[in-house]
């Protein structure tokens, strides 16, 4: 286990250094700074709204390789009224049901066993196991979140997943079978405390399975747009497998997916000497090092990559307006705002971003309170040209923009460079 310290602090000791929320250690350096931004998904209730922005700065860690961004803002002020439901997409839900089948016909459930899910959000996930009798429990602090997943008969605890809540959760239920972890572990500032939770619960029967998007997507398809504030870490198979060993637990299998635009499933166990290890692991590890994943050189070129991309963007936008262009956004992610405000997007850029969830509909984007509004609605105000910000899914996005607008519209990502997009 790593040394305990101060966290009083969060990301600075008390020498006023700048540590690893992984390691604890100080040997970390700059990658990209994208200056002061406001929350990504905090989506204003008026035009009006203030705005608050804070430091949006990645760094790498040199000892264990963690991307990170500053604790600047509480998990409590992000995530307890959440406007994100992962139901929205069928890639994803697809996604869900493909994973929770896998394991069902791969595992050999008991009628004891049961499965936990961390950050459960609207039960996307787990819902998939329920008929089948597999026991389940959520984990998710988001309340308005966590009800639509009760809706559908999902046990779901509304806190934020702890090494407290681990030990809790044992001596109620014993060691499940199965943990899941997706799109989490990147959204904890006390990594450290998070893993220990994980090992707490991690039995000799017990397979953790971990998804994110990995460090090398930022470094290698421009995809900065992914930094964000809640986004307070950034993970690679280097980091994985060495946070895993200081805590008890052994990174023994990874999987690259397509979903995010390319993820990494991290499967963990308690550690091992016996069983081997997938070849996977080394395989992964050494990738990351053939691309300089964790060179400070490639990361001062990439970070002028990124500014070229930005001054792109801002060009075409300017440019469209002043040749009449009708532009609008789609899917008001968290992307949209790390882009727009990176811009600093000046009104009448963009006439307004569409998005299927009503939890985002009739809200406001920073920086200048871009308007949030139906499908239905940006047929209504037809557009000629509309940005699709959730590049992770443009296609799915795309084929139906083209069946309810029209082939004539055209449709643009600006990830990993500005480009039309074809359904």
């Amino acid at each position: 286990m790593v040394d305990e310290i101060d966290r009083s602090k969060p990301f600075i000791d008390g020498r006023g250094e700048i540590f690893c929320r992984g390691c604890l250690g100080n040997n970390l350096f700059s990658a990209l700074d994208l200056g002061n931004l406001p929350i990504a998904n905090e989506l204003l209730p008026t035009s009006e709204s203030t705005i608050e922005k804070f430091p949006l700065h990645l760094r790498i860690c040199k000892d264990c390789g963690l991307g990170q961004v500053a604790d600047v803002v509480t998990p409590e002020r992000i995530f307890r009224d959440y406007r994100y439901l992962s139901s929205m997409s069928t890639t994803f839900l697809k996604h869900a049901f493909d994973f929770v089948h896998q394991q069902v016909e791969a595992k050999l459930f008991s009628t004891e066993d049961w499965v936990l899910e961390i950050a459960s959000n609207d039960g996307y996930l787990l819902k998939n196991f329920v008929p089948l009798g597999i026991r389940v429990i959520g984990v998710e602090p988001a309340e308005n979140v966590a009800e639509v997943s009760r809706s559908l008969g999902i046990e779901t605890i509304s806190e934020f997943f702890s090494s407290q809540l681990a030990r809790e959760l044992l001596s109620q239920r014993g060691y499940p079978r199965l943990i899941v972890a997706n799109n989490v572990m990147a959204h904890v500032p006390d990594l450290v405390d998070f893993i220990r939770g994980l090992s707490v619960l991690c039995g000799p029967n017990t397979e953790i399975s971990i998804e994110n998007p990995s460090l090398a997507n930022i470094l290698v398809d421009m995809q900065f747009d992914t930094i964000y504030h809640e986004h307070y870490s950034y993970l690679s198979a280097t980091t994985v497998s060495q946070l895993s060993d200081l805590n008890g637990l052994q990174l023994f299998r990874v999987e690259e997916l397509s979903i995010h635009g390319g993820s990494n499933r991290y499967w963990l166990r308690a550690f091992s000497e016996i069983d081997p290890v997938d070849p996977s692991v080394n395989a992964v590890i050494m990738s990351e090092q053939v691309n300089g994943l964790f060179e400070s050189t490639n990361w001062m070129n990439y970070s002028n990559r990124v500014s070229k991309v930005i001054r792109d963007f801002h060009t075409w936008l300017k440019n469209g307006s002043n040749q009449g262009m009708k532009i609008y956004g789609y899917g008001a992610a968290a992307k949209a705002s790390t882009l727009l405000n990176a811009i600093d997007l000046q009104p009448g850029l963009m006439n307004a971003i569409a998005d299927a969830s009503q939890e985002k509909q009739n809200r406001f984007m920073p920086p200048n309170g871009i308007e949030i509004i139906s499908p239905q609605q940006l047929l209504e105000q037809k557009p000629t040209d509309v940005v699709i910000f959730p590049w992770n899914i443009k296609s799915e996005i795309a084929s139906s923009l083209n069946r309810n607008l029209g082939a004539s519209v055209r449709l643009w990502c600006a990830i990993p460079e500005m480009h039309q997009v074809q359904s």
